[in-house]
């Protein structure tokens, strides 16, 4: 016998189910992508993409059957994600690829394509469904649906930062099993409860799981150490005499990397005549012993996290650790940026950053004007900031120059000197006191301080500085044709992801730079027509209107989100623990408008909602360094709520003008699906921030027109 259970509660924890996954295997392939953000935006393409085709293959199915069609798809949900896991940590040996090779764009659309499509099409298919269920309007089941996403969201954030992912696939496993018994009968009630039993039992089994596919990632390497924190998944894998630390599957610090620490610390400290207080960002992978060698009386270690700073500690080189013990060392834990604003009156004689290549925004975000702004601010006069960064033997490709030209000028804007190395390494070194290069003068101040290095000495000094190498340099950075690196135009991550590119040959990579090389009103131009005309031909000519407001918000809403999180990156300095409670924001409000939508109103008010956000949002970027975190993170949310209430609008009012669900559903997934990869791979590297807003806005003009002519037409045919 069935409970007498509504059915909207299974909506609501399939719901949970499915928005819980999608953190999972966001994650996923943000760590299969070398932690990429552009993954986040492919992947949430594709999920959408594939989700409407779900929708719309279950809108073929006999309705006699939805209850049967419901169940059963809530049954395939757990072992469709756990399938979703083991494929996207066994690409590189899906792909064959050698150890340390990274995916080519096409492969990773493709492997997106394969982790993502058994989640999304039953994810899809169960919504049609759901509206069919005996005693359930489209409506309710939307919001239902969302409240779902709402609670997903709130738990993902708690779930992804303690369990490893395959224990909670075992728990999301018994949400769907409850799912379908509350439609079913006490009989899968009681399945629910034996599949919990042994979820828990075998937590042993779900460890040997992880382990087992996470040596997948790495094909031939050893991974000695992994953890999952609030920053993303962090493993440390053993290299012969090296530890290689990675983040997300993006390589962070080599540890120790003895020639290139010793370069940039002794390079740095011996431009300041008495380097006393050093501030050192990301100092663990072998930077303090060499700092320590001068005599300073300060050094302050900035970590982003505890737990990362605990685990590089563990496969820190012994020198490293040994300099830990010094007392005139101390860890400082956050962001770099915010502590260098809370220090900003410390007056550091020296600020040191370790940082990667600009191939992920939260990366680049240590390379803009902004971020050197703030250092500058925290240096005494006559203080230097220090970091490098890849360079070349000889050949600098255009795109490399075009890369390490956009750091150089964010440089150029804050500090009146600046000297950067040639060679395979470029050491950047800034302040606003003349820097020297004489090494000479330099290596006298080696020996006075009585330091001993074994890869810097007069010699070496003289190799690394040719006068005549980095004048020529020097210039070609400055009249290189591209814009400062800022956090809100990230040139130097649009030129890095040209950079990495160049060897990949493939045509998703080749599609990529042609969209890059669009003008902004030719990108403005296609995405009209691709919003447009889907919506005017798939309707009746009355539902047209409502089905084109709607794939415009689908868009907006989306490439509103994408924007929310590349502004949250940049101020907050960290994503993951936010992912989940920005998405529990974006459901909230799109629940909440979804249940009090008008006809009257409402698509107007979607229409002028969706431009809400993205108008707000350059704002928000430009007064982050200004405001207190937890009022940025506060806005940031709201900003989201915002984003999702223009959706749930949209589609309660085009569901009441007469699409049918799954047509508003179809549009409305379509749309943001298109906003996902065009505004992440190619406005926002390309145009900027603003730019990128100011084409959302844009692209809400033939809404509009639509709208309005059709309200024209209709007072027309009222006076006649």
């Amino acid at each position: 016998m069935p409970f007498r259970v509504s059915p909207l509660a299974s909506v609501v924890l399939l719901g949970w189910v499915i928005a819980t996954s999608q953190t999972i295997l966001l994650r996923e392939a943000l760590a299969a992508a070398q932690g990429n953000e552009l993954a986040i935006a492919l992947a949430l393409g594709q999920w959408l993409v594939l989700t409407a085709a779900g929708s719309a293959a279950a809108g073929l199915l006999s309705s006699r059957f939805s209850r049967t069609f419901f169940v059963v798809g809530a049954l395939l949900i757990g072992p469709a994600l756990f399938a979703a896991l083991l494929t996207a940590r066994g690409l590189p040996r899906i792909f064959s690829l050698a150890p340390g090779a990274l995916l080519t764009l096409d492969q990773h659309v493709l492997g997106l394509l394969l982790t993502l499509a058994p989640v999304c099409l039953v994810g899809g298919a169960s919504f049609t469904l759901a509206c069919r269920l005996p005693g359930v309007a489209p409506a309710r089941a939307y919001l239902a649906e969302a409240a779902g996403w709402l609670l997903g969201g709130v738990s993902a954030t708690w779930l992804v930062e303690t369990w490893q992912p395959f224990a909670v696939a075992a728990g999301l496993c018994v949400g769907a099993v409850l799912a379908a018994a509350l439609l079913v009968g006490r009989r899968w009630m009681l399945a629910a409860v034996a599949l919990a039993v042994v979820a828990v039992s075998g937590q042993s089994g779900l460890g040997a799981i992880e382990a087992r596919s996470l040596a997948w990632r790495w094909p031939g390497e050893t991974i000695e150490a992994s953890a999952y924190t609030r920053h993303g998944h962090v493993a440390v894998l053993l290299r012969a005499e090296q530890r290689a630390l990675y983040e997300d599957g993006h390589l962070a610090l080599v540890l120790p990397e003895r020639q290139s620490s010793e370069e940039l610390a002794h390079l740095a400290l011996l431009q300041v005549r008495e380097p006393r207080r050093i501030f050192v960002a990301r100092g663990l992978g072998g930077l303090l012993p060499e700092i320590l060698k001068h005599p300073v009386a300060e050094v302050a270690v900035a970590e982003p996290e505890a737990a990362l700073a605990a685990m590089e500690i563990k496969a820190a080189d012994l020198a490293t650790r040994q300099a830990l013990r010094d007392p005139r060392v101390h860890m400082l834990i956050g962001d770099v940026r915010n502590l260098l604003r809370k220090n900003a009156t410390s007056s550091w004689d020296v600020v040191l950053l370790s940082t990667a290549e600009p191939s992920t925004l939260l990366a680049s975000r240590l390379l803009t004007k902004e971020s050197f702004a703030e250092a500058r601010r925290a240096l005494r006069p006559g203080g230097v900031l220090a970091f490098a960064l890849p360079g070349a033997e000889n050949y600098y490709s255009p795109e490399l120059v075009a890369r390490n030209g956009a750091v150089y000028k964010a440089l150029a804007s804050v500090f009146a000197h600046i000297l950067v190395t040639p060679l395979s390494t470029n050491y950047f070194l800034a302040s606003d006191a003349p820097l020297s290069r004489d090494p000479v003068e330099l290596a006298r101040r080696l020996a006075q301080r009585k330091v001993t290095a074994t890869f810097v000495d007069e010699y070496s000094l003289a190799v690394l500085m040719p006068e005549e190498r980095v004048q020529s340099l020097a210039k070609r950075y400055r009249e290189a044709g591209v814009a400062a690196s800022s956090d809100r135009l990230p040139t130097a991550y649009l030129h890095n992801l040209l950079v990495s590119g160049r060897a990949d040959s493939g045509r998703v990579a080749d599609l990529l730079r042609r969209a890059l090389g669009l003008g902004f009103w030719s990108l403005a131009l296609g995405l009209a027509v691709l919003l447009v005309v889907p919506a005017l031909l798939t309707a009746r000519s009355r539902q047209r209107p409502a089905l084109l407001v709607v794939a415009m918000v689908g868009f907006a809403s989306m490439a509103s989100a994408v924007l929310i999180l590349a502004v949250t990156q940049s101020a907050m300095g960290v994503l993951h623990h936010l992912l989940g409670a920005l998405l529990a924001a974006n459901m909230a409000g799109l629940a909440f408008a979804a249940w009090g939508a008008r006809q009257r109103i409402g698509l107007w008010s979607a229409l002028d909602l969706g431009l809400v956000v993205p108008a707000l949002l350059p704002l928000l970027s430009r007064v982050s360094t200004q405001v207190p975190p937890p009022l940025m993170i506060a806005a940031l949310l709201l900003a989201a709520l915002a984003a999702g209430a223009a959706v749930g609008i949209a589609f309660r009012t085009a569901l009441v003008a007469g699409t049918t669900p799954a047509a508003t559903y179809v549009v409305d997934l379509l749309g943001a699906a298109l906003a996902a990869p065009v505004v992440a791979a190619v406005a926002l590297p390309g145009f900027g921030l603003d730019a990128a807003c100011a084409l959302v806005a844009l692209l809400a003009v033939p809404a509009g027109l639509v709208l309005a002519f059709g309200v024209a037409l209709a007072l027309l045919r009222r006076d006649a």
